[in-house]
């Protein structure tokens, strides 16, 4: 819209008006004062609207035109002003909703047609064309507009509105559908440069020109030229412009703009034209958008795989830019929403194997800059782990208990200090077990059991644990064996009296008080057997029996004969069909000097034993 200054043109006609009309002056009248508005009635009339100065600079400039006579310079300038005013108006009733009637805009071309007629050298004919094709657009008749700003641009090439003028051709031209014309009017404001308020609408308008004539190529670098300048920040090294930064107009633009060119990209070769105009194009910062764009768009259409390997093929270019987890992670999604279980593995795993701690990504990055990262890599890794873990228990392959294997412990690795970091420890020594990896697998129960936090499977992997020491201790011959069952025995003792309320602590105590027996390490095996009688409650008779005739022995193996005889005849009254319980106490008393006893002890080992 075209404004001038008012005042002095408006003094100028008011004094050619008066000049004009001879207006006669009359003697003034004197002064009002305060007393002559005694008994004076008022009369409020609210609903009488106040004259506005527009609307009396309007009466104004018409009653002057009205005369005849008068300097046509004056009588020129009052018609391009009254057009103006008109123009004006009749915005400001469409900016309060009201429906214009077209009587302004019909009075601003008359005047603006009239002016141009009868002054053909007016200085200002190029912003008069302007106007005059603004108010046959507000009137609905855009072929007169169109017609009116061809003159201009025509006859005033150099004119300060030409690039506001070529714009409204080009929009002109655009809905009447003539492509390669509004192409042509929205080009010349894009090659003035960006001076002109009207450049990124131009580079807008005629990329969407160029699209509708099917010129993909120049469309797209079209398009390119407005997403630079739009998101990149030359300033600040190329950085990309965060999108929620901008205006929503802005945002708008950007949305509009991304939609076309992946429209075009999709009716071209998909992913593969993007990786061509991203290599033509140096790379831009905002590359990703362009994946992300066109995948969303088959996403929307339900082209789940192409959406997938759009942005599978951004992550391929450029595995470490910082959007590429996220995107590896969109193409999972939709691999998903399409139904293909088998490629949503292959993401997954491909995701844990680029994005994993210590890949390439991570150098010089803090894991507190990519939380969305390390949730997805978190869930992943488990999920894979999982995965192989339960096909493993079906197939029985090494290789399927192998894949379970490494992800349990990639996840214990990147993830030790997590809540279910202990369940995930379980499961690992469940697959290496299951495996027949009975070392190993030994070695995962205990640190499940005694290295974390108490938790629900600590009792069940230090049980476990001992499970698989039998199983590998049959796989074992000689010192290895030897060595391995002292480790079994040690297990046992550390689970029997950390665990203590386990449905199993009784039996293992009692096998331990035995095995350290075994191993002679009287005092260890004589202190286990006596843990083993004072549980509550009480072991059964069989356990009874055993502890007692461990401590039986053991005083005697030691030297200690008055308490070995003690403990035997404790250990008889459970068991008196117990050979060695009679043996023992005999060899005790005997070695008391109580031989009478002794030789009485020894017979009744015989008895039992015959042979003996």
């Amino acid at each position: 819209m075209i404004r001038s200054r008012t005042s002095i043109l408006a003094a100028l006609v008011a004094l050619a008006f008066a000049s004009t009309a001879g207006a006669q002056a009359q003697k003034p009248k004197p002064a009002p004062t305060l007393k002559d508005l005694e008994g004076r009635k008022v009369e409020v009339k609210p609903d009488k609207p106040v004259d506005t100065g527009q609307a009396k600079a309007m009466a104004n400039y018409r009653e002057f035109l009205s005369l005849k006579k008068g300097d046509p310079a004056l009588r020129a300038e009052a018609m391009r002003r009254l057009g103006d005013l008109n123009l004006e108006a009749a915005d400001l009733e469409r900016g309060e909703g009201e429906v214009a009637m077209g009587l302004g805009n019909a009075e601003a071309v008359q005047l603006y047609s009239m002016l141009l007629s009868a002054y053909p050298d007016y200085a200002r004919a190029d912003a008069v064309l302007y106007q005059l094709a603004r108010a046959y657009e507000s009137n609905a008749e855009p072929l007169e507009a169109l017609g009116t700003l061809d003159q201009m641009v025509t006859r005033y090439p150099q004119s300060r509105l030409i690039d506001e003028a070529q714009f409204r051709r080009g929009e002109i031209l655009f809905s009447e559908k003539r492509y390669a014309d509004a192409e042509r009017a929205y080009g010349d404001v894009v090659r003035r440069g960006d001076g002109s308020t009207f450049y990124e609408q131009s580079l807008y308008k005629r990329g969407w020109s160029l699209f509708k004539l099917a010129r993909n190529d120049e469309s797209l670098d079209t398009f390119g030229k407005l997403l630079d300048r739009k998101l990149i920040d030359r300033g600040k090294g190329d950085a990309v412009i965060d999108p929620q930064s901008l205006t929503r107009a802005e945002r708008e633009l950007l949305d509009d703009t991304f939609r076309v060119t992946s429209i075009t990209f999709s009716y071209e070769d998909g992913a593969e034209s993007v990786d061509e105009y991203v290599a033509a194009h140096g790379t831009p910062p905002y590359s990703y958008l362009l994946y992300s764009s066109l995948g969303d768009l088959y996403i929307t259409k339900e082209r789940y795989q192409d959406a997938a390997q759009t942005y599978e093929a951004f992550v391929k270019r450029d595995p470490i830019d910082p959007n590429a987890p996220l995107l590896q992670v969109r193409a999972i999604e939709a691999y998903r929403k399409g139904g293909f279980a088998s490629l949503v593995l292959t993401g997954k795993q491909d995701f844990v194997e680029r994005y994993g701690f210590g890949t390439a990504f991570w150098a010089g990055r803090d894991r507190a800059q990519f939380p969305a990262v390390v949730t997805e890599l978190k869930t992943s890794v488990k999920e894979l782990a999982k995965h192989y873990h339960s096909t493993a228990q079906k197939s029985k392959k090494a290789g399927d208990y192998g894949m379970a294997a490494r992800w349990y412990r990639s996840y214990l690795d990147w993830f030790p200090q997590e809540p279910e970091s202990a369940d995930t420890n379980f499961l690992l020594a469940e697959a290496l077990y299951e495996s027949l990896q009975f070392r190993e697998a030994t070695l995962e129960y205990e640190r499940t059991a005694y290295q974390y936090p108490v938790n629900a499977r600590s009792a069940e992997a230090a049980y476990a644990a001992l499970l698989a020491y039998d199983q590998q201790e049959k796989l074992l011959t000689g010192i290895d064996k030897a060595t391995w069952h002292v480790q079994s025995v040690e297990s046992g003792l550390k689970f029997a009296t950390t665990y203590p309320q386990h449905k199993e602590a009784p039996n293992v105590l009692t096998r331990s008080a035995r095995e350290l027996f075994e191993l002679k390490d009287y005092d260890r095996a004589i202190a286990t057997a006596e843990q083993v009688l004072a549980l509550v409650p009480p072991v059964d008779l069989q356990k009874q029996r055993v502890a007692r005739t461990v401590i039986a022995h053991g005083r005697f193996d030691q030297g200690r004969y008055a308490e070995a005889e003690a403990a035997y005849r404790e250990a008889i009254a459970l068991k008196p069909d117990g050979a060695s319980l009679y043996r023992g106490l005999g060899m005790g008393l005997y070695f008391q000097g109580k031989y009478a006893e002794a030789e009485a002890a020894l017979r009744d080992a015989i008895r039992l034993r015959p042979g003996f």
